[in-house]
């Protein structure tokens, strides 16, 4: 496995902080349901809950034995849903499994943006089950593509963000973990040509084939 260690950027921190800036001081879109705009102190309120939200919903650490997790989100415009999946067990090929996870509907940020702005009063603890997200779980037997992409997954490497990368205006991040043998690897990317997201984008769409023909229990809403 890898022996790279790469903890978020201090360009990237600047980039989140733009963007979240931005998506504090963007004009109120009008609802389509008649339900009041969202007004700067909605946005705020989000952004404050919305890391512990993704953490919980989203999470890239894991408790026990191997893994590799990813999740990707959008800053800024958060149009696009949020998504993860974890590939564990990595050091035994006959029990790797994966467990994925999407926003429903709208982007979990969406959901808790028009959440808080229809009833300010509420807590992020009142509004969490009102949150949609769907998760399945797969074995390697149910995908065999699981052990294709943890393969492909050993020729990626990493890079380092350079002045000259060309960042979208609201880019989506994608944040890796990595943990085998009690050593753990972290690391953030957010232009799209890269090794890594290009792998996790190709890890995804190999999961959805495989969720295509899941047997219902796989799946379930939290």
């Amino acid at each position: 496995m890898k022996s790279w260690e790469a903890k978020p950027f201090a360009r990237l921190a600047g980039l989140a902080a733009v963007c979240a800036a931005l998506a504090l001081i963007a004009p109120p879109a009008p609802a389509q349901d008649g339900s009041p705009a969202p007004s700067d102190a909605d946005r705020a309120w989000v952004q404050k809950v919305f890391p512990l939200a993704l953490d919980q919903f989203f999470p890239v650490e894991h408790a026990e034995g191997d893994f590799i997790a990813m999740r990707s989100h959008q800053e800024g415009l958060n149009d696009v849903p949020e998504y993860s999946f974890a590939l564990e067990d990595t050091q035994h090929a006959h029990a790797l499994h994966a467990t994925v996870r999407e926003a429903q509907g709208s982007s979990l940020f969406d959901q808790l943006l028009a959440l808080h702005t229809k009833d300010p009063s509420k807590s992020y603890e009142d509004v969490r089950p009102a949150l949609r997200v769907q998760e399945w779980k797969l074995s390697v037997v149910e995908c065999p593509a699981l052990a294709t992409q943890l393969a492909a997954y050993q020729n990626i490497q990493f890079v380092r963000p350079r002045d000259d990368d060309d960042i979208a205006e609201h880019p989506i991040l994608y944040e890796f973990h990595e943990s085998v043998g009690g050593s753990d690897s972290e690391a953030v990317e957010f232009v799209e040509s890269r090794a890594f997201p290009k792998w996790a984008n190709a890890t995804r769409k190999a999961i959805d084939a495989c969720i295509v023909s899941a047997p219902p229990t796989a799946a379930k809403t939290q």
